[in-house]
């Protein structure tokens, strides 16, 4: 479970998480946090940070580019987020890869090897 405080106090955070979670559907419509946003007046970085909080507690809220936000009613409901948040760290590890590599090597040639 992650940390995520951002400096809101316990009621402001209840608050945010219960006016988010309230805007999330039961099915996917291909609303993202910018339409969360603007249903809430809650900025689009601060829903994606209340949506995390709210799924370390707990609530099963399923996102995908195409799909949007909702919430799962059933565990198969999760592996369309799983298997994309699984695609995006294998990507991103590769191009982690690939930059240390180049930083490696372009380190060598400063050094005149």
């Amino acid at each position: 479970m992650g940390n995520y405080s951002k400096g809101f106090n316990t009621k402001e955070t209840n608050d945010l998480k219960s006016i988010v979670l309230s805007r999330i559907p039961t099915r996917p419509t291909g609303g993202n946090s910018k339409d969360i946003a603007r249903q809430t007046g809650i900025n689009s970085r601060d829903v994606r940070f209340i949506i995390q909080m709210l799924r370390d507690d707990g609530e099963p809220i399923c996102g995908t580019p195409h799909d949007g936000y909702w919430i799962a009613q059933y565990s198969d409901e999760l592996n369309g987020s799983i298997n994309k948040l699984k695609s995006q760290i294998i990507t991103m590890h590769d191009t982690l890869d690939s930059l240390c590599k180049i930083r490696d090597f372009m380190r060598l040639q400063e050094m005149g090897e």
